[in-house]
């Protein structure tokens, strides 16, 4: 029977007397988790159908949670009641079910059956060779025994996320926080009975362009030599038109790695149309060899397609790919540097700034004792450390009003106690830049940077010129000093591990921002600073809503006022007359 414990059947027959076997049902590894729901303040029908996706009885919350599921499953009488009807296995209204189970059908195909005819699906989990009512009396019984532990007040509840004590740093704010002379924070102003009427109410109360065709390009009247795939050639005569420079030029200067006019996106296209190992089979193939006179070859060049000629004088360029990756690295250096140490900046900067607000500080607090007044209720199991992205729940906590929030309630108290908190934004200027800044993505343009300068340093050393002398007799520096590119690599190299301390600081302080405030250490900057801007975004928006409800308010009284005093005026002069 899948609704008795395994131990409770393999004793055979036992009486009610029997000692109850195994944990209480909120320590049962089964369903400990769903009364840890239902102690979180889930409603119970939420929990329910949660037992129901699980497949399980969802009239077990109905049990008394300090005893064993097989103690009370029994029920009173146990096996000496009589079954009346048949069993499940010929029942006609479930035996097609069962036979689809005996068929090899999946339980979960048996189940959607169920559900389309209205049966409960649970059903296929009882027992084929017992009757219905004798196994659902069973529960019934369970549940007539069942103690009712309904409270007599609905408390809104804050669902925020808790944080172990064991695991906070001694030097954390929170551990700080409990030292209340640390910090200069006015006493929590709550209005006793308007707390209770917003965040309390009794059991059972009810709460109030069309599409351009493309012109087709006139074909040349002049013939061009084609070696190439037709898609490489045009998009390789695109670029190369943009970029107008002799190919001969662009060879030398790709041969000695000089500077060249040329964006980072323009290098690394010209680098993607050097000749493939097919291309440079077909053009060799093409060209006269190269003891032919010169006019020969150049009459042979100017016969080919503008993209095949840049292939064809790049072919006796040694080491391209890697000469032009030497470029292109120097070409984007400065860009990628400035990136990574503005990225850098910001996450110092804004670090700096959450750490070190005095105002965040005092609302943290205050945050925490409303949300411990909300779930305790003035008892001794107050929570004295909560994660940061607990502060954007007080938005979702509504009183019973359903118009005020726990933000709204905290904006209010902090105008009634310490209205220069209202400013927080103003300390958090730069920590909207930082939400931007991926810390993962500022660690691989750094790696990059180093696996870059390597190469270059690599190329440079491999074609050094032969007036500096055999490269494995002079010194590396002497040896990079000698050209344009090798002194690139040396300044560039000092550059990026500056860059590299920067970063080591930006991460150190992010990380020790995390311990300050127990986060977890596994928190990204763009999460935990997205965390921190949304919740001053929620705060700002909060008090302009309530400094319009009151000006609103303020407004409408001065009406009334006028209203009166003419009202009052013309009372007089009817007096008079």
């Amino acid at each position: 029977d899948p609704e008795k414990s395994y131990a409770s059947q393999v004793k055979g027959k036992g009486s009610s007397d029997e000692k109850d076997a195994g944990p209480p049902l909120k320590n049962d590894p089964e369903f400990s988790k769903f009364f840890k729901m239902l102690k979180m303040g889930i409603p119970p029908p939420a929990v329910r159908q949660a037992l129901q996706k699980e497949g399980k009885d969802p009239n077990i919350i109905d049990m008394d949670p300090e005893k064993s599921y097989a103690s009370q499953v029994k029920g009173k009488g146990g096996g000496d009641e009589k079954d009346a009807g048949p069993p499940l296995k010929d029942d006609p209204n479930f035996r097609k079910f069962f036979k689809m189970l005996k068929m090899g059908i999946p339980v979960g195909a048996v189940q959607n059956a169920m559900k389309k005819e209205g049966k409960d699906i649970n059903i296929i989990h009882l027992d084929p060779e017992k009757t219905l009512a004798s196994q659902q009396s069973k529960a019934k019984d369970a549940q007539k025994s069942k103690k009712a532990k309904a409270p007599k007040v609905a408390r809104k509840r804050l669902h925020w996320n808790k944080i172990d004590e064991s695991k906070l740093h001694e030097s954390s704010f929170w551990n700080q926080a409990k030292d209340q002379s640390s910090f200069k924070l006015v006493g929590l102003d709550i209005d006793n009975e308007e707390f209770a009427s917003l965040f309390t109410s009794a059991v059972g109360k009810k709460t109030a362009a069309p599409k351009k065709e493309t012109e087709t390009k006139k074909p040349s009247s002049k013939q061009k030599v084609q070696l190439i795939d037709g898609r490489r050639r045009m998009n390789g005569s695109i670029l190369l038109t943009k970029f107008k420079v002799d190919f001969k030029v662009l060879a030398k200067q790709v041969d000695s790695m000089e500077y060249i006019e040329a964006e980072g996106n323009e290098l690394r296209g010209m680098m993607q149309l050097l000749p493939t190992k097919d291309e440079s089979l077909a053009l060799r193939s093409y060209l006269p060899p190269h003891d032919a006179p010169e006019s020969e070859i150049e009459e042979s060049i100017a016969k080919l397609g503008e993209c095949e000629q840049y292939m064809a004088v790049m072919l006796d360029v040694p080491d391209a790919k890697d000469k032009f990756q030497s470029m292109l690295f120097r070409a984007e250096f400065e860009n990628n540097a400035d990136s990574i140490r503005d990225g850098t900046k910001m996450l110092i900067q804004a670090c700096d700034c959450v750490k070190n607000s005095e105002r965040f500080r005092k609302l943290l607090l205050y945050a925490l004792k409303l949300g411990n007044a909300l779930n305790t209720g003035g008892s001794n199991e107050e929570v004295t450390a909560i994660t940061l992205d607990s502060l954007l729940k007080l938005a979702e906590a509504k009183a019973f009003d359903r118009q005020t929030s726990a933000l709204h309630y905290l904006v209010s108290i902090v105008l009634q106690n310490d209205e220069d908190v209202m400013k927080l934004s103003e300390d958090f200027i730069p920590v909207k830049a930082a939400e931007r800044v991926s810390m993962q993505s500022l660690a691989q343009q750094l790696i990059e940077m180093e696996k870059g300068i390597i190469v270059v340093k690599d190329v440079v050393k491999r074609h050094s010129p032969e007036s500096v002398g055999p490269a494995n007799e002079i010194p590396d520096d002497e040896l990079l000093g000698a050209t344009p590119m090798g002194r690139f690599s040396l300044s560039a190299a000092s550059k990026i591990q500056s860059l590299s301390n920067e970063f080591a600081d930006a991460k150190s302080n992010f990380a020790d921002l995390l311990q300050f405030f127990g986060e977890d250490t596994i928190m990204t900057p763009e999460a935990f600073f997205c965390t921190i801007n949304t919740f001053v975004s929620m705060f700002d928006q909060t008090h302009k809503e309530l400094k319009r409800k009151q000006e609103a308010k303020e407004r409408k009284k001065r009406i009334e006022e006028k209203r009166k005093l003419r009202e009052q005026e013309t009372a007089a002069k009817n007096i008079e007359s």
